[in-house]
C-alpha cells in the first residue's frame, strides 16, 4: 500500500495507522523558494492553500506526556482530525510516525480518537469536556510530487511541501520557514538525496522539532531538553550487517535528539550527548573498521572530531558551572569572591556557546544529509565481503574486546602511582573499552556482561570526576586571562584559589575510593572469555 493509498484507508475508517516518513529542511524563505525550484519544474506544483490547525490536549497534557499529538486541520472546505504517535524516531533527522485520520463534520474532537482499540488504550480514557485548544499553526502551503532516483536504479515519489506561516500560543508567535519531504513511495534514501539536491541550491538546515513540539515549547509546557540514546537493540545472534545499521542509526538519531538542545543553551545535557553520540560512532567506526570503508570511515571521524571539539569549550564551561563551580558554592554559600566567579564564568560560557552555532552551519547540514544517506543505503556494503557481513557480531569481538581489555590493564599498571598524565591515558583507554563493551554485551550466550559492564562504568563514572578536575583547572585559567583588567581581578584570583583548594581536598580523599574500584575492575571475570558465540538465525 503506497501513501495515498494508505490516506484513503485511514479516512475510510481502517484500524491501521498510516506511517509518515518526512524530513524537514528549514531556512530563509529566499532559501527555500530556491529550493523549490532546484526540484519542480517551472510552472510545477499545486496551487498554493491556506491550512490551519488546532492542536488539543487535556488540562494536563496528557496526551503529549503519552507520546501523542491530536490536531484538527481546516483545509478550505474540510475538516480531518489526525492523531498522530511521536514514536521512537521523534527527533530524528527523518521522522517516521503512525498517524490515524478522519473526516469531521464539526470544528470540536471527535472520540475515540483513532479506530484502533489498543491505540486508544495507550492514549487513555478522555471525554470531550478534557480536550481544550493548547496552540495552532496558520501555513500557506504549495506542494508538489517529486520523482528521485532509488538506489535499486528504480524511483521514489515524494510530496515536497513549502510551508510559510505562523505557530501561535499564548499570545507568543513562532515563524514557520520549511520545506517539507515526505515519502509517498521507495526508500527513504531517497528523502535524502532530494535534500541535498534543495541543500546545494542555497543553505538550508535540518529541522528536527515538528511544528507540534515547536507548538508546546512555544506554549510553555516543555522547553529542548538533552536527550540519552536508548539501549541498542543488538539481540544475541545479530548479524555484524545488521548491528552496523542499527550502530550508526543510533549515532545519527541522538545527534538529531540533542540538536535545538544544544542551539537552545538551555540544557547542558544536550552538548553532552551530542559528543556522546559522536564519540561513539567514533568508536564504532575503530572497532568496525576492517568491515567499513576506508574513505568512508576516515571522512565520518575527521567529521565527528570537528564536531566535537567545536562543542567541547562549551561542555567544560557547563560541567565547570553546573557541577565543580555549584558544589564549592553549596558548601560556602556566603563566600562572594564565589559569586563573582560564577558570573565571570557565565559570560565564558555565553561565548563558548557561540561556536556550538556551528550546527546552524551548511557544513553540518552537509554532514548529517550525507551520513544519514549512507545508513538508509547501508553504505558499508560498498566494498566488504558479504560472507562477513552475514557473520554473527560476536565473532568480531572477542579478539578486539580482549585487546582493549589489556590495553587497559597495562594503562592500569601501578595503579597508586600513576601521574595525572597516567591516569588520564586510562581514563581514555576505559572510554574506549565500555563502548566496545556495550557493542557487544548482549553476543555471548554463556557470557555474563552485567557485572562487567556494572563496574567498568563505575570505574569510568570515578575517572570521569578526575577528569572535570582537569577541566576546572583549564577554564580557570582561560577566566583570570580573560580577565585581567577587570576591577574584580583580585577577587576571582581568590575564588579560583577556593575552587583549586577545594578539587585538591576532594581527588586526595577519593583516590583510595578509586583505587579499590580499580582493583575490583581488574578482578572481574571479562564475560566474553570462554562463552559460546551464537549464530544468526
Amino acid at each position: 500500500m503506497d501513501k495515498g493509498d494508505s490516506r484513503e484507508a485511514a479516512t475510510a475508517g481502517e484500524s491501521g495507522p498510516e506511517l509518515e516518513v518526512e524530513l524537514t529542511l528549514g531556512g530563509e524563505p529566499a532559501a527555500l523558494d530556491r529550493g523549490w525550484r532546484a526540484a519542480v519544474p517551472a510552472g510545477g506544483g499545486g496551487p498554493t492553500q491556506r491550512l490551519r490547525s488546532t492542536y488539543y490536549d487535556t488540562g494536563d497534557f496528557r496526551l503529549r506526556r503519552r507520546g501523542f499529538t491530536l490536531r484538527i486541520r481546516e483545509d478550505g472546505e474540510q475538516l480531518v482530525q489526525t492523531l498522530k504517535s511521536d514514536g521512537p524516531s521523534a527527533a530524528s533527522a527523518v521522522l517516521r510516525r503512525n498517524e490515524w485520520s478522519q473526516p469531521l463534520e464539526f470544528p470540536v474532537p471527535s472520540l475515540p480518537v483513532a479506530p484502533d482499540p489498543e491505540v486508544c488504550n495507550t492514549v487513555g480514557p478522555l471525554e470531550s469536556a478534557e480536550l481544550a485548544p493548547a496552540f495552532s499553526t496558520d501555513v500557506m502551503r504549495r506542494t508538489a510530487m517529486v520523482e528521485v532516483a532509488a538506489p535499486d536504479n528504480g524511483t521514489a515519489l515524494i510530496e515536497l511541501a513549502l510551508d510559510s506561516g505562523e505557530i501561535r500560543a499564548r499570545n507568543r508567535r513562532d515563524t514557520v520557514s520549511e520545506l517539507e519531504l515526505e515519502l509517498v513511495r521507495g526508500p527513504a534514501s531517497a528523502l535524502y538525496e532530494l535534500a541535498k539536491t534543495l541543500h546545494a541550491s542555497a543553505p538550508l538546515r535540518i529541522q528536527t522539532a515538528s511544528k507540534a513540539k515547536r507548538g508546546y515549547v512555544l506554549a510553555g509546557r516543555e522547553g529542548y531538553a538533552g536527550r540519552k540514546a536508548p539501549a541498542l537493540a543488538l539481540v544475541q545472534g545479530i548479524s555484524v550487517d545488521k548491528a552496523l545499521g542499527l550502530i550508526f542509526r543510533a549515532c545519527a538519531d541522538q545527534c538529531a535528539a540533542n540538536q535545538d538542545a544544544v542551539l537552545d543553551r538551555g540544557d547542558p545535557e544536550g552538548v553532552h550527548q551530542f559528543r556522546v553520540a559522536l564519540r561513539r560512532m567514533r568508536s564504532a567506526l575503530v572497532v568496525f573498521k576492517s568491515v567499513l570503508p576506508r574513505e568512508d570511515a576516515a571522512w565520518l571521524k575527521r567529521e565527528a572530531r570537528r564536531l566535537i571539539d567545536l562543542l567541547g569549550p562549551a561542555r567544560d564551561w557547563d560541567v565547570f558551572i553546573t557541577e565543580t563551580l555549584a558544589a564549592v558554592r553549596a558548601a560556602r554559600p556566603e563566600d562572594e569572591t564565589l559569586g563573582q566567579l560564577a558570573e565571570a564564568a557565565e559570560a565564558e560560557r555565553a561565548r563558548a556557546y557561540e561556536q556550538a552555532e556551528a550546527l546552524r552551519a551548511p557544513e553540518y547540514t552537509d554532514f548529517m544529509l550525507r551520513f544519514g544517506g549512507w545508513i538508509e543505503t547501508a553504505g558499508w556494503r560498498g566494498e566488504a565481503n558479504p560472507a562477513v557481513l552475514d557473520r554473527p557480531l560476536a565473532s568480531l569481538g572477542g579478539r578486539l574486546l580482549d585487546k582493549r581489555h589489556k590495553r587497559v590493564l597495562k594503562h592500569g599498571r601501578g595503579f597508586e602511582q600513576l601521574s595525572d598524565a597516567d591516569l588520564h591515558r586510562l581514563r581514555i583507554s576505559l572510554k574506549k573499552l565500555r563502548y566496545a563493551g556495550e557493542f557487544f554485551a548482549a553476543q555471548f550466550s554463556d557470557g555474563e556482561p552485567r557485572p562487567y559492564i556494572r563496574t567498568l562504568r563505575r570505574l569510568q563514572d570515578e575517572f570521569g570526576w578526575l577528569n572535570d578536575a582537569a577541566v576546572a583547572e583549564h577554564c580557570l585559567k582561560e577566566l583570570l586571562d580573560a580577565n585581567r583588567q577587570s576591577k574584580h581581578f583580585a577577587a576571582l584570583g581568590i575564588g579560583a584559589g577556593q575552587v583549586i583548594g577545594w578539587n585538591a581536598r576532594t581527588w586526595a580523599d577519593a583516590r583510595a575510593r578509586i583505587a579499590e574500584d580499580w582493583h575490583a575492575f581488574a578482578a572481574t571475570e571479562p564475560y566474553w572469555r570462554g562463552a559460546a558465540v551464537v549464530s544468526p538465525d
